[in-house]
């Protein structure tokens, strides 16, 4: 599959972006899902369809990147997750070539300081993240490894993230490594990466804030039971208030746990605008 961006065509970005506006202007723009009832999302609004193959087809850009772009969309509100969707075309040159843009995110990723200060204290995850990192940058150099040299250091990154019994950051770094260990083109990669990189991060932010898998279990249980109670209320505020009704000392809690958890989605729209400015400077191919 090309992945020269529109195909090198103005007219297929100049469609792309008419049909995102349309549903942008009309309303109809939505997180999720793709394509249903006249509203669609970042996908759906370009193809018409809950299709992503065709639309890294129809419009050359990776079928990796494609694939995540849904998850990272799903971070922001309504409003700015439209203006996330729009830049993504409009900042992509047409004829660039987007075929180093997965490697150059995932190489990014890998180099976090976040998960450097987790992973240099131990010796076999550290060379696992260095290992995967120089196939990354390979690819990015023109190269191609092999599927063998993946294996390896996919297996390599899984026996050192095994070793850890004691440290769930520790793991959850292991897993990030695990995710990242296949080339760029393999279609769930930066996907599965981002996941693991949020796994990571919910970790932290859980034992930061003192909160537990139980915790979130006792809300669930308490907002899903709940059903007929207080329905002039919406939204968080009916949760605050069930949860309230329930035990007063929850919903201070529940609120931090609700404030911690909007850094994830910060997180997550950092890299979605650093990977509108690898596409941005992408090579233009004649």
């Amino acid at each position: 599959m090309s992945n020269i961006a529109f195909q090198g065509d103005p007219a297929i970005k100049q469609l792309a972006l008419s049909r995102l506006r349309h549903h942008i202007t009309a309303d109809t723009f939505v997180i999720y899902p793709a394509w249903a009832e006249g509203k669609a999302n970042i996908i759906g609004a370009v193809v018409e369809a809950d299709d992503h193959q065709l639309y890294a087809e129809m419009l050359g850009y990776p079928l990796p990147l494609v694939m995540a772009v849904e998850s990272i969309v799903n971070a922001f509100r309504m409003k700015e997750g439209a203006e996330f969707a729009e830049a993504w075309l409009e900042q992509t040159p047409v004829g660039a070539d987007l075929s180093q843009v997965v490697a150059q995110i995932l190489a990014s990723i890998l180099e976090e300081p976040a998960l450097v200060a987790l992973t240099r204290g131990h010796e076999g995850l550290e060379q696992s993240r260095l290992s995967v990192i120089a196939l990354h940058r390979r690819m990015l150099a023109g190269e191609e490894p092999d599927r063998r040299e993946w294996k390896l250091a996919r297996l390599a990154a899984v026996a050192a993230t095994d070793t850890v019994t004691d440290d769930s950051f520790l793991r959850a770094a292991g897993a990030i490594i695990e995710a990242a260990a296949w080339p760029g083109t393999m279609r769930t990669v930066l996907r599965d990466t981002l996941g693991a990189r949020g796994g990571l991060e919910t970790k932290q932010v859980m034992q930061e804030i003192d909160w537990t898998e139980a915790d979130e279990s006792r809300v669930f249980k308490i907002v899903s039971g709940a059903e007929g109670q207080l329905t002039e209320l919406s939204g968080l505020e009916r949760v605050y208030a069930l949860l309230e009704a329930d035990d007063p000392k929850l919903p201070p809690r529940f609120r931090e746990r609700v404030r911690q958890y909007e850094k994830l989605g910060a997180a997550y729209k950092a890299i979605g605008w650093k990977i509108v400015k690898f596409l941005e400077q992408a090579p233009v191919r004649s």
